[in-house]
């Protein structure tokens, strides 16, 4: 068999990934990958597994084996994904791999003696494979303790094991969900789920698993009774969902659904045969090789790289305005242990914000994204004043108040004055020229765009916006401030519209123009749900706002000539129904719900609309658009551009993007 990637006895030699040792006859395999910040799951780690349970299986007095990592705030990260998409047309390899890993699996799941995966930090994909061919799982409380199986959001399905075992562990029911998910589950939830038994706190975690060596496996095994009358259900409604939510566009929830029908009441041994050939099937699909592609991409706009001609931390930040995008800014930097000061001109502006903000954090300890004691320290890094409050010890101010340009310039004038020279100023405007907003300032050089996207806790995606006077320290100070912050930055040029609106906006607009020649509401947004958006234009232009889009494109009407605007626009504005917030626009709402289309639009439409392609009219605008922004370099690379939408906009990832498609897709 070919390795997967170079042998450890010719990269790591003395450097071990297994650090073996005997305390009190239980084994304790320590994992701890040299020269890495993560455990992955690739050909060193395998070898070193394998010699590990070579001396394992001579041991006769070896009362258990505990797995434990040695990194801060990671068991296994899962598979080598830098190789497998380096050999993902290499069938054979692919093959070789897969078979590899449940074969050395199999080994653990068949040790003689208890066996317990001591989960401290993500457990994710093969990490969690390797976890459940053990006899025992517990798993620290921390908050960076993630368990879960994501293959699904790279368009694969998990094939070491994880589609089998994980019905037998805990049901069809939680099984299925969670791997058509990918979700990652936080401990407490891992544990009401079944995957783990305990949750302790970190410092206890070697003990526990140690004393777990005590107890036999057990299997919830309902798969052998009830399972055979529900699982017909189970898997009616599971498919039917998925259609209802992807339109058959992802091949992977689809083949998962399908691997678990047949593998979850036939021998193991075949089920895992059917993990490797449909693994292998999904692994040559274009939506798997453009998902694996846009996950490659997040990592790379987490991790930099960003020019560090001043590294100096941004720590402590005011934002400007607490409305719904300004409270929404601070709560995300608040919880990401940041010092914050949420500012506005009265204290009822404030007192909404700090509302909305604890509505938010409400909703994080509800969903299990939080826990109680999380929320108030995140709070404790939260501080509101009223204006006139000085600014001297904060390293960026951000700017969120409503978008209207001559306001914009007299807040940002007087809080350069209140900022240290050395800090950023930024402005969170969605359209705005940011060159001309820091043409009164001060310091143009420490002026920048920082565009945060509705919903702020929601959208990963951040635009860093460079004027014309922008200093690369201060770019590059941004981009290392987004990414401490959890977000994703592209950095995008100083334009009409930036780089998702500029490309959002002539779809939209051409939505409303197919509509006033006479297509249906219906016809022209499930089009697109068909092309895999996640929600139709017209929908979307409800959720926006008919007024905000109308102010926006007539902006972007002013500032790009090739830029039109239907002239039945202000006939549609006319009626007031500007869409979810009044009640209605292109469809009707009754308290936030679509109750169906809505009629007064009917009198502006033509009667005799010509046939046509809906979605590869509307799609065409985008891929224009796009090749006009490469062309006028708003952003750095066409990477960028796919990236940006599909971060921003929920663009159909698995068509890689509006460059990507029109390259792909032709």
């Amino acid at each position: 068999m070919r390795w997967w990637g170079p042998r450890i006895s010719d990269t790591h030699r003395g450097m071990p990934m297994i650090d073996f040792k005997i305390n009190n006859g239980v084994g304790i395999a320590t994992i701890d990958q040299p020269k890495s910040k993560a455990n992955i799951l690739n050909a060193e780690f395998f070898e070193s597994l394998n010699l590990l349970l070579d001396s394992v299986e001579k041991y006769e007095d070896l009362k258990g084996l505990v797995f434990i990592s040695a990194k801060p705030s990671i068991f296994l990260a899962g598979a080598d994904l830098v190789s497998m998409r380096a050999k993902l047309n290499d069938q054979n390899w692919l093959g070789e791999v897969v078979s590899l890993g449940q074969k050395t699996f199999n080994r653990i799941e068949q040790l003689k003696i208890p066996t317990v995966a001591a989960i401290h930090g993500a457990c994710l994909g093969g990490g969690l494979e390797l976890a459940l061919a053990c006899s025992h799982r517990i798993a620290s409380s921390d908050k960076c303790t993630k368990i879960g199986l994501p293959e699904v959001m790279l368009g694969i399905l998990p094939a070491w094991g994880g589609t089998t075992r994980l019905p037998k562990l805990i049901g069809l029911t939680k099984a299925l969900p969670a791997i058509l998910s990918g979700k990652a589950y936080a401990p407490q939830q891992a544990r009401k789920m079944g995957i783990v038994s305990e949750v302790c706190y970190k410092e206890n975690l070697k003990k526990s698993a140690i004393d777990l060596c005590s107890k036999k496996r057990t299997w919830n095994n309902p798969c052998r009774s009830l399972q055979w009358l529900i699982a017909p259900i189970v898997f009616y409604f599971a498919r039917k969902t998925i259609m209802r939510q992807t339109r058959g566009n992802y091949p992977a929830p689809l083949k998962i659904i399908e691997v678990v029908k047949k593998g979850i009441f036939i021998d193991k041994n075949k089920s895992l045969d059917l993990e490797r050939k449909a693994f292998l099937n999904l692994s040559q699909t274009k939506a798997c090789k453009n998902l694996i592609r846009i996950f490659f991409l997040q990592e790379k706009a987490k991790k930099g790289p960003s020019p560090a001609i001043n590294t100096k931390p941004i720590e402590s930040i005011a934002v400007i305005g607490a409305g719904t995008m300004g409270a929404g800014i601070a709560h995300w930097i608040s919880s990401r242990g940041k010092n914050v000061l949420l500012k506005d001109i009265s204290e009822e502006a404030v007192a909404s914000g700090l509302k909305k903000i604890g509505k938010l954090f409400i909703s994080a300890v509800l969903g299990y994204k939080m826990d109680r004691s999380t929320v108030r320290a995140c709070l404790g890094k939260l501080a509101t004043a009223k204006n006139n409050v000085p600014l001297d010890n904060r390293d960026l101010a951000i700017e969120a108040v409503v978008e209207n340009f001559d306001l914009k310039t007299k807040v940002l004038a007087q809080t350069e004055e209140s900022l240290p020279e050395s800090s950023i100023l930024a402005t969170n405007t969605s359209a705005l020229s940011i060159t001309e907003l820091g043409k009164k300032l001060k310091r143009p050089d420490k002026f920048i765009g920082i565009h945060f996207f509705n919903p702020v806790h929601k959208m990963k995606l951040v635009e860093i916006v460079v004027g014309k006077e922008t200093s690369q320290e201060t770019v590059s100070r941004t981009i290392n401030f987004v990414q401490s912050i959890g977000k994703l930055p592209v950095v995008v040029k100083d334009s009409p519209g930036f780089l998702v609106n500029r490309i959002l906006l002539p779809y939209l607009v051409e939505a409303i123009r197919l509509f006033l020649h006479g297509h249906s509401v219906r016809a022209i947004d499930n089009a697109m749900l068909k092309f895999g958006m996640p929600m139709g234009p017209l929908r979307l232009l409800d959720e926006i706002g008919l007024d905000v889009a109308s102010h926006v494109a007539l902006d972007l009407k002013k500032r790009l000539k090739d830029f039109k605007v239907p002239s039945g626009l202000d006939e549609i504005l006319s009626t007031k129904a500007l869409g979810k917030k009044t009640n209605g626009g292109f469809y009707l709402y009754d308290k936030g719900k679509s109750t169906g289309i809505n009629p007064v639009f009917k009198k502006l439409q033509n009667k005799n609309p010509i046939p046509c392609d809906l979605a590869k009219q509307m799609v065409a605008t985008m891929t224009e658009e796009s090749r006009k922004c490469i062309l006028e370099e708003i952003a750095e690379t066409t990477d960028d551009i796919d990236f940006a939408m599909i971060m921003g906009t929920g663009w159909a990832p698995f068509r890689g993007g509006p460059i990507t498609h029109a390259r792909q897709w032709k």
